[in-house]
């Protein structure tokens, strides 16, 4: 009997297991290819192919040109005829099946120029996804405008803003509807960042044009001030690809086109991927963001008008720095939390002048020297320094020093110095053949008892010894970097070598 109610209980599973088989066969036949369909139904009007997306307004989307032959400009509609019907161009999002097409790729890729028809009413996305070379986008719109622009450039590009020509007095109902953006990128994800743009609007195209962002020798600055009226001002945010600059110099004056800008802010990862050993900051800067520099940044001289110093400084994903020593010059007041704390694998110093008045938290946990010039100790300076430290201070003031910081930081007399006011060199630059040797001299102003430092900018190209004498070690070109600590005072020598 219980065998009998087993072999019925199984052919009704059986029925049941057939039936679902069978539902789930035509959901998966009948379902997805109707909705399939409906996703893959292009219709055309002339070279421009679209999705309808909405049959009852009479709505439809931009997906498609599909043009062989170059173009330098193309007209994007604001009506489009399907079926003897005219709809409503209210979206252009062009997909990747068009631009990346080879019979259309000349198209999309020649075409420098959009122009926006005057009954165009929609969204535009991202058009330079397709149009990677356009530079400039006109509308012609006055009594219809788009809904919205949104527009995408990237670091990599040559042609980093777009121009946006509109009608005239219709310049600040434009700016209202146009976001554009840099997406930046260096090398990893880590250092990946939307950086939000004025998007450049005019009502006709002129030699005189001021760009709100534009490229310099492989640096990218931003407008903060215009130029128009005098000198300007720019931020540094970045770089256009990876460099290959052992020793960097920032100008304090920046020149695009027919207008000047000074040099007043360094945004965050500006100097990210560079990989240059040695950074000059001109005092023009006044203010940096948190992680300017990378990990292989050896010599780092700061602006004396940027009075606070902001954390972490120099960013790296393990903490990480090659930081051998950072000048601090006089009028820096503030150093922040954390503003030098990484795993320092060379040991730097740091020498901190008298205007510095506040230290924050682990801002100089990782310099193994400190050094202070002010002979008063300045507030929190036990939660700045890390167990292990050596600080250095004028002898008279020793036990101030001792009194406020661990036993297990080591508080020492520092050398009585008369700063120099001056360094020069026995030569600019140096040309060299490989495998030889050339002395480098250096004196610095009269009275003057401070050290003269040597350092190699690429290691692998040319070593210097203590004494300033060169070897060429492989062909190329670095710099050798004669500095002082205490004054921070330097002088870079260009060395090219041949084989």
């Amino acid at each position: 009997m219980i065998q009998k109610n087993h072999t019925n209980n199984n052919k009704v599973k059986n029925k049941i297991n057939v039936v679902l088989g069978i539902l789930i066969l035509m959901l998966m036949i009948f379902i997805p290819s109707r909705v399939q369909a409906k996703e893959e139904t292009v219709y055309k009007d002339g070279n421009y192919c679209y999705y309808i997306t909405n049959e009852t307004t009479k709505e439809v989307t931009l997906i498609g040109i599909e043009i062989k032959e170059s173009m330098e400009e193309v007209t994007i509609p604001g009506k489009a005829i399907i079926k003897s019907t005219e709809y409503t161009v209210s979206k252009v999002d062009i997909l990747w099946n068009y631009y990346s097409n080879e019979a259309y790729q000349d198209f999309y890729k020649n075409t420098h120029k959009l122009n926006i028809q005057e009954n165009f009413k929609g969204s535009l996305i991202n058009p330079l996804y397709a149009f990677q070379n356009v530079t400039s986008i006109e509308f012609y719109g006055k009594e219809t405008m788009p809904k919205e622009v949104k527009v995408e450039t990237s670091n990599r590009k040559e042609n980093l803003d777009i121009l946006f020509i509109v009608p005239v007095g219709m310049e600040e109902k434009y700016e209202n509807i146009i976001k554009e953006t840099l997406v930046y990128y260096v090398y990893s994800d880590l250092y990946e960042q939307d950086i939000s743009m004025t998007p450049t609007i005019v009502t006709a195209e002129t030699d005189t044009i001021e760009y709100g962002l534009f490229n310099v020798d492989g640096f990218i600055y931003q407008v903060t001030k215009s130029a128009k009226n005098g000198i300007g001002e720019v931020q540094l945010i970045g770089i256009s690809s990876m460099l290959d600059q052992s020793y960097i110099s920032l100008p304090d004056t920046v020149n695009n086109k027919e207008h000047s800008y000074k040099l007043t802010k360094l945004c965050k990862f500006g100097l990210v991927g560079t990989r240059a050993t040695v950074i000059h900051i001109p005092d023009s800067v006044t203010s940096m963001e948190s992680g300017v520099f990378d990990k292989y940044v050896e010599l780092l001289f700061l602006s004396k008008n940027c009075k606070v110093i902001p954390g972490w400084l120099i960013t790296d994903e393990n903490m990480e720095s090659s930081l051998r020593f950072v000048s601090i010059p006089e009028g820096v007041t503030t150093l922040s939390d954390n503003a030098f704390n990484f795993l320092n694998k060379n040991q730097s110093s740091i020498i901190l002048p008298t205007t510095v008045k506040t230290l924050g938290k682990k801002s100089v946990y990782g310099c193994k020297l400190v050094t202070f010039l002010n002979k008063k100790p300045v507030s929190n300076i036990a939660a700045a320094i890390k167990n292990g430290t050596t600080v250095k201070v004028d002898k008279s003031v020793l036990s101030k020093y001792q009194s406020l910081l661990s036993k297990k930081v080591s508080v020492t007399s520092a050398k009585n110095i008369a700063k120099s006011n001056k360094i020069t060199l026995n030569a600019f630059s140096l040309n060299m053949v490989l495998s030889t040797t050339k002395s480098l001299k250096g004196t610095l102003s009269k009275g003057s008892n401070e050290t003269i430092y040597w350092l190699s900018s690429n290691s692998d190209i040319l070593s210097v010894s203590s004494k300033g004498v060169v070897t060429a070690k492989r062909a190329g070109t670095a710099y050798v970097i004669a500095y002082t600590r205490t004054s921070g005072l330097y002088k870079a020598v260009k060395v090219t070598i041949t084989k």
